[in-house]
């Protein structure tokens, strides 16, 4: 099992946020809370992520000790306690979590994670989601209007006993879930939808890199790109040569990247396009595979610079002990000569023409 480690905002959807009701919903509000039981040195025992539909908005961890804001969402118009009544949530949460950690027995280490959050129907209706994981497996559940936990597993037991006790936290619970958690997302809707309904193309690459012997890969990439539904399937010659094998994921900043791979065989790169659908773009786009010189363009700009910057260091440096050593700079010349001076040198004939007689009046 691989959990996630926790970051400021996310580059991953997380273990239990279910991938097409995330990236589909924008009507969701979920948070995601991960506990440890064993953190390595430096990290967290707790942290969290909330999610508006397919965006992370927010974050905390139990060595930040706040709630903050992610992406698009730091400019968010809030009422200025919002931030102190997430962070009291999820401080609560995480004491409620940390418990549950040591209520376990037997041998270690164990990952407790919990999704809790809301979806409005098309009704309008709430319906309040609150599940459990241990180890990656899904073990307990919270039913709001009961107020209880439950699950199959005899460490739901251990640990539905221990919050079971605590009215408080039964009550905070079926309070976040019935009646928080819509109206935190139906105000998040109202100040912010503009960030969730905006549409930004992506930007594209197609590049081929070397396989197994005689053959090579494919990757076509797409960049930056906002809602997350997007699709990238691969042409050869104009005729459909599959999607490949790729993945999606969020950036981190509200938009999120994708690519998808293809083993083709070598020589035969150029064969191939990469044809890319999404809502930000007014028809289907082609992109072509970059060809070496292409991609050595900026590589060749950067020798060239670095050349350049060399050069005019080691003329400075010339330039600088010449005339320190008295002699003029390279560019002024006196009669095709390489000894003159900038001024008249005492005893030294000149020729009239090129004399200031205002300046250095005659002697007697």
């Amino acid at each position: 099992m691989r959990v996630p480690g926790p970051q400021p905002c996310a580059r991953r959807l997380l273990l239990l946020l279910p991938a097409a009701r995330g990236a589909a919903s924008h009507l969701a509000l979920l948070y995601h809370l991960t506990a440890v039981s064993a953190p390595a040195p430096g990290t967290p025992n707790f942290w969290a992520s909330g999610w508006l539909g397919p965006q992370q908005y927010l974050s905390y961890s139990s060595l930040q000790g706040q709630a903050e804001p992610c992406g698009a969402w730091v400019w968010e118009s809030q009422v200025s306690w919002y931030w102190e009544k997430e962070t009291a949530d999820l401080r609560n949460k995480q004491k409620l979590f940390l418990e549950a950690l040591k209520a376990l027995k037997g041998k270690g280490p164990y990952v407790l994670q919990g999704l809790l959050g809301c979806e409005l129907g098309p009704d309008n209706a709430s319906v309040p989601t609150a599940k459990f994981a241990l180890n990656g497996e899904d073990f307990m559940t919270f039913d709001p209007r009961q107020g209880n936990w439950s699950g199959d597993w005899p460490e739901a037991g251990d640990i539905s006993s221990r919050w079971q006790a605590q009215a408080e936290a039964v009550s905070r619970e079926k309070t976040f879930l019935l009646y928080s958690c819509p109206q935190r997302l139906l105000g998040h809707l109202e100040r912010g939808r503009g960030n969730l309904e905006g549409k930004e193309p992506p930007s594209m690459r197609l590049k081929a890199r070397p396989g197994s012997p005689g053959f090579s890969v494919l990757t076509c990439s797409a960049f930056s790109f906002y809602p997350p539904e997007l699709q990238l399937r691969f042409l050869r010659n104009g005729l459909a040569a599959g999607s490949g094998e790729g993945d999606l994921g969020p950036n981190g900043d509200g938009s999120f990247h994708a690519w998808s791979s293809l083993v083709v065989k070598r020589g035969d790169e150029h064969h191939y396009r990469c044809l890319v659908r999404h809502a930000g773009l007014a028809q289907p786009l082609t992109v072509e595979l970059e060809s070496p010189a292409t991609s050595l363009v900026p590589v060749v700009a950067v020798v060239i610079s670095l050349a350049l910057l060399i050069a005019a260091a080691v003329g400075g440096a010339l330039l600088w002990r010449r005339m320190r050593s008295g002699l003029p700079a390279p560019w002024i010349a006196f009669r095709g000569d390489d000894v003159g001076a900038l001024l008249p040198t005492p005893g030294l004939h000149q020729d009239a023409d090129s004399q200031d007689i205002n300046a250095f009046p005659a002697t007697v």
